[in-house]
């Protein structure tokens, strides 16, 4: 009994000093006539690690697994991307659903590389000849890419985006089939909202990513929404990355609302508004006059409509019709004048509207004597006490 309260009171004394420690190592003791158990030799995953091998600890997260994964899915920049055989397509879509299933217990810089290797998988079934099982890769890939535009580290869901945007345009590398098609165009319709959701970022860096990412959408009413964050009034990088991601999309970004912040209180903003403007065509001479007109002091503006009657080189309408918006009364009254004197559909149309609507009398006025006799009682608004304003039952 002593000898064996000795030996008790021994491990119960290792096991404290171990606990101390914070290493606690265990040891079976052979019995006699038995072998001692070895350790199993841990596991090593390299480049010639096939990929079957390594799902079930991609399924743990084990970040061994996925590095390895992700070093497989990399193609040299050299390298032309090679089609997908059947059995390796098979094979890749089955390590997505791996990742999948133990995505959320990697790391963020796990989740990051997760969602690149998705992203790369599915541009692998983008080249021709793709095999049939394109398809099976959808769901695994738009699972992960959903949960990381919803995932609380930063990093993640700007990867997230960063790999949708390359997204927008993808088509499997082989003839669809009309039904093929409805499904591909709804898997795509799925991340829209989300990624506009997140225009709304307290992050700027993700609401620029999120710009960036509607940038690549080439449907001009889905990608619209960023062009709001022109004026981001809390970040000139997601001012610039507008500009920066709609230079060539006139249609959505025009080249009064890019003049407008030749303004900006940012320096870095009027510097890439400047060269968006010269990228698309116009001299810097042009760009300082358009600038003129969103210029702060109302009497710069009112003083480039003189200098807009006499130029060829552009069309004065356009910023004459700008003008007459302001919201100085002297700067609409010029405009009235310079507008009268260009005979246009656009400029009579103008003249008509600010005859009937304009909040000044002044202007109201003069816009009328530049009416025809026919639409000058018309364009007046009705006087007090006129029967216009009391009109009688039948």
């Amino acid at each position: 009994m002593p000898a064996r309260r000795a030996i008790g009171l021994w491990i119960s004394g290792i096991v404290g000093v171990a606990a101390v420690a914070g290493l606690l190592t265990v040891r079976f003791m052979p019995s006699k006539g038995r072998r001692a158990a070895q350790p199993a030799a841990p596991v090593v995953f390299d480049e010639s690690t096939p990929l079957p091998a390594l799902t079930q600890a991609l399924r743990e997260s084990d970040g061994r697994a996925l590095a390895v994964l992700f070093q497989k899915s990399t193609t040299p920049a050299d390298t032309p991307p090679k089609a997908l055989a059947d059995a390796e397509a098979a094979e890749w879509v089955e390590a997505l659903n791996a990742v999948r299933t133990g995505f959320l217990k990697f790391g963020s810089y796990g989740r990051s590389s997760a969602l690149v290797v998705a992203g790369r998988v599915l541009q692998r079934f983008g080249v021709e000849p793709a095999p049939a099982s394109w398809a099976e890769a959808r769901k695994p890939a738009a699972d992960l890419l959903q949960i990381g535009l919803n995932d609380a580290d930063l990093d993640v869901r700007v990867s997230a985006l960063v790999e949708i945007g390359r997204l927008w345009s993808w088509l499997p590398g082989r003839p669809m089939t009309s039904a093929e098609e409805a499904q591909l165009a709804e898997w795509k319709e799925g991340f829209h909202k989300p990624v506009v959701r997140l225009l709304g970022d307290r992050a700027p860096k993700a609401r620029a990513a999120a710009v960036a990412c509607l940038g690549y959408l080439p449907v001009n009413a889905a990608a619209a929404p960023a062009l709001a964050y022109l004026d981001d009034p809390a970040s000139p990088d997601v001012r610039k990355q507008v500009l920066v991601s709609f230079a060539r999309r006139p249609s959505l970004l025009t080249e009064d609302a890019i003049l407008k912040h030749m303004f900006d209180a940012d320096p870095t903003v009027v510097s890439t508004a400047e060269l968006v403007l010269k990228a698309r065509g116009l001299t810097q001479e042009q760009i300082s006059l358009g600038s003129m007109i969103f210029h702060p002091k109302a009497a710069i503006r009112a003083s480039v409509i003189p200098l807009l009657k006499e130029r060829t080189d552009v069309d004065p309408v356009v910023w004459l019709l700008q003008l007459s918006r302001d919201g100085d009364e002297q700067v609409r009254l010029g405009a009235v004048e310079a507008l009268a004197s260009r005979l246009s559909p656009e400029a009579g149309q103008r003249i008509a509207e600010m005859a009937a609507t304009d909040k000044s009398p002044a202007v109201r006025r003069a816009a009328s004597k530049h009416l025809p006799e026919s639409e000058k009682t018309a364009a007046l608004p009705p006087l007090p006490g006129s029967p216009a304003l009391n009109p009688k039952a039948n």
